[in-house]
């Protein structure tokens, strides 16, 4: 492994917040490259290159370092983006009257809608505390759909300036919300 690359790692692994930024900078392109290429959907390939640097700066304590930092990252990239082709693979669309009535889901419990409202409700408090932007960019990414370029070009930024804070917005909800305060009927 490179000495700059370890340099980076053992930064991350303290916490250092700029040092994930200098990998994230560093890689961004490439990762994103790669998931256009894979995926041939440009939205879908930023939603995957985020997933991926979430995985780099939670696994980062299981990189050993037997290979390149790089190595280590598209290996990551590879496996996310092989699982989204499986899923599309998978998924069929059909219309709600082809279901038949004993496959429908089960209404959700009265202890089920609680939750899933506290859930709702504690989402919403994490959002709520993100700073303005980072509001305002994951709320036009994900409520409104738009690609990260329309969004740069509305907010007057550059694209990875969006995709920062479009990431740092995520990995500071990951941290608020554990997975599982978020399933209904854990």
């Amino acid at each position: 492994m490179k000495e700059v690359d370890r340099a980076l790692v053992e930064a991350i692994r303290r916490q250092d917040v700029g040092a994930f930024d200098e990998l994230y900078a560093t890689y961004f392109s490439r990762i994103l490259s790669f998931a256009i290429r894979r995926l041939s959907d440009v939205a879908e390939a930023e939603d995957a290159t985020q997933e991926v640097f979430t995985a780099v700066f939670t696994c980062i304590d299981r990189f050993q370092g037997r290979s390149d930092l790089v190595v280590w990252i598209y290996g990551i990239t590879r496996n996310l983006v092989n699982n989204r082709l499986r899923r599309r693979a998978s998924m069929r669309m059909i219309s709600l009257e082809e279901v038949p009535a004993d496959r429908t889901p089960v209404d959700l419990t009265l202890q089920g809608s609680t939750e899933a409202r506290q859930a709702l409700g504690h989402l919403e408090t994490a959002i709520a505390e993100l700073p303005r932007e980072q509001r305002r960019i994951l709320e036009m990414r994900h409520t409104r759909q738009l690609a990260i370029k329309k969004i740069a070009e509305l907010l007057d930024r550059s694209e990875d300036a969006v995709k920062s804070s479009l990431y740092r917005a995520r990995r500071t909800l990951a941290a608020k919300l554990p997975e599982d305060s978020l399933t209904v009927g854990h």
